[in-house]
């Protein structure tokens, strides 16, 4: 293995760094939110070799990370035990949470120490995300704002796209069904959101929540068609992100994106809180929560919010202003 090599390479040259492995496989928006645990280590740790362990689909947001020193792909969840076990590191940080198992070669995988009482079912009761990974691995409970690189090649590429300043993106789909808000609710706020005064809406995510399939007057869809980094730079440009608990909702909060975040009952908590700072204190954000499952959000409490987000950004010159489809300016 390369880091075997690696490590050798800097011991023969005398290099005494400690080798500090941290380890979250998936899924994007957990990354996301656990940035600020590569910080918090460096900064312990200012002179370590620090590696993060990831499956390849997301291995972007650790390439692009100043604080590491090494992306380290892997395939499975028993991988990283083996690795963990292997005496390569000097420390290993295991972000997952007990009880997981590895769904690739379906041998058991779970994590068995180190996490307290904190477990798949109740992690939401130790904060956010980023607070109850930390904590699962022996860290302080965390709660600073991610952090999100993006070079300047992701930026070109999305100069490319020409698209207006401070557009509306939305994002509905997640890896959850019930955090999910149906398409024929997406549809409605479309058109309601355009009938207003033409604001422009641009969908991110791999598929349209809205059901859409084109491009139209005043909607853009750009499912399927970014990469994750591009996908964060069209988040940071937008004048609004409007979506559910998902990884393009954390990609708002660390890049600073005011949010209307559509939040319900989930693993068993009728109110819960994904998000680090600056969302989970409500700042740069207003969260709409469900009387259960979000599907059941009307429209309605989400289009006040969105009118309320751009009367407060006409007034607000260090936010973008809205575009419309009668012009806009460029990027």
């Amino acid at each position: 293995m390369r880091l075997w090599l690696v490590r050798r390479r800097l011991q023969r040259g005398g290099d005494k760094r400690e080798f500090v492995a941290i380890m979250l496989l998936e899924h994007f928006g957990d990354i996301v939110a656990c940035e600020p645990i590569v910080r918090h280590v460096r900064t312990l740790k200012p002179n370590a070799f620090i590696v993060w362990g990831v499956r390849s689909a997301y291995r972007e947001l650790i390439d692009s990370n100043p604080e590491i020193d090494e992306t380290l792909v892997l395939h499975c969840l028993s991988e990283r035990l083996w690795l963990a076990r292997a005496g390569l590191f000097d420390q290993v940080i295991d972000l997952h949470l007990p009880e997981r198992y590895c769904s690739l070669c379906r041998i058991p995988a779970r994590k068995t120490n180190g996490c307290g009482n904190i477990t798949l079912e109740n992690f939401y009761a130790f904060g956010s995300i980023l607070s109850a990974f930390a904590q699962c691995a022996g860290l302080p409970p965390l709660n600073e704002q991610p952090r999100v690189h993006v070079d300047d090649l992701v930026r070109a590429r999305v100069d490319a796209l020409r698209l207006p300043r401070g557009f509306i993106v939305i994002h509905g789909r997640s890896n959850h069904p019930d955090k999910d808000w149906p398409a024929c609710k997406w549809q409605e706020l479309i058109e309601r959101i355009r009938g207003v005064d033409g604001a422009i809406i641009v969908e991110v995510g791999l598929v349209s929540a809205a059901g859409a399939s084109a491009d139209r007057d005043g909607y853009r869809n750009l499912c399927g068609k970014l990469t994750l980094l591009e996908t964060a730079d069209v988040i940071r440009r937008a004048g609004l992100f409007v979506g559910i608990d998902s990884g393009p909702a954390h990609f708002a909060n660390a890049l600073g994106t005011y949010g209307v975040l559509l939040l319900g009952r989930h693993l068993g908590f009728d109110r819960y809180m994904p998000f680090s700072r600056p969302y989970m204190d409500g700042d740069n954000c207003e969260l709409i929560y469900a009387d259960g499952l979000v599907f059941g959000i009307a429209v309605e409490r989400v289009f006040e919010a969105v009118s309320r987000s751009r009367e407060s950004a006409r007034g607000d010159e260090t936010r973008p202003a809205f575009a419309s489809t009668s012009g806009g300016v460029r990027p």
